[in-house]
């Protein structure tokens, strides 16, 4: 009897220590690893299959990584990355406030919900080589057309979202606010952004990835400036490994802005809200 009860109490002693650890710490190893492997699991693919293809094809990643060392130390890589850059960070905010904006106004009344809906519906059921036409057609050539790409491709997902998380708000707090008198900017801070942060903080993801790739698309056929122009640019001249660090690149800043600005927002919401 003397043995069960010694390890029925080293088994309540290990959960008491347990629980007593905070959630982010035992969950932080599994947060930091799991990425690492997925990546790994990437590479080591990579690897394999460039043995088996020609370098023509899909070369070595120590190959392209050497050229985007090389690249990393010149100087155009960053102009057309901080190109790039502007374009992407000005479509996700137009984008970001337009969308809030938009589901807000439809919000105040069924005949302006039902009124914008069909028009976003045809904004994102267009594809995005025809805003891409339509923007050259209307911008010309140069920085306008990847940001109006940028923002047909995003403003719809920020719209939707928005309204969607419009309609799950406690109709009680709404009542209470009229009740109360409370002004429109009152609601508006105190009740509805709050009600939609973490809507929108999971919603800024999908917004930014994208806007992201439509940027860069468009870039490459309509401005002369950019990391886009650089990728299409070294296609049409048969420089594989260029294109392959390019590419390399626009990943590693795609998972820079999500790892390092998305996630830590998103992050920063739900503790506030879990704790506020």
């Amino acid at each position: 009897m003397t043995e069960p009860v010694s390890t029925l109490r080293r088994d309540q002693q290990t959960t008491q220590r347990m629980r007593r650890i905070p959630a982010a710490r035992r969950l932080g190893g599994s947060q930091i690893w799991a990425p690492i492997t997925g990546i790994a699991g990437l590479i080591v693919t990579w690897q394999l299959a460039s043995a088996w293809l020609s370098a023509a094809i899909l070369p070595p990643p120590t190959a392209v990584a050497n050229r985007l060392f090389e690249d990393l130390a010149g100087t155009q890589i960053w102009r057309d990355t901080g190109i790039t850059l502007l374009n992407v960070v000005g479509s996700f905010v137009l984008s970001m406030i337009g969308g809030v904006l938009l589901g807000l106004w439809a919000a105040r009344a069924d005949f302006l919900d039902r009124a914008l809906h069909p028009l976003v519906v045809v904004v994102e059921s267009a594809p995005t080589i025809a805003w891409l036409v339509l923007a050259i057609l209307w911008l010309g050539q140069g920085g306008g057309p990847p940001i109006l790409v940028g923002v047909s491709m995003a403003l719809p997902l920020v719209f939707i979202a928005t309204s969607h998380g419009l309609r799950q708000i406690d109709t009680g707090l709404l009542d209470m606010a009229r009740v109360y008198r409370l002004s429109a900017l009152t609601r508006l801070t105190r009740i509805l952004l709050p009600s939609l942060a973490l809507t929108l903080a999971g919603t800024a993801s999908g917004a930014l990835s994208v806007v992201w790739r439509g940027v860069i698309m468009a870039e490459a056929f309509a401005s002369s400036q950019g990391l886009g122009p650089s990728l299409w640019g070294s296609y049409l001249y048969g420089e594989i490994n260029e294109v392959y660090a390019i590419i390399l690149w626009i990943i590693l800043l795609g998972l820079a802005l999500e790892y390092g600005l998305v996630h830590p927002a998103r992050r920063g919401i739900e503790r506030r809200l879990r704790h506020g």
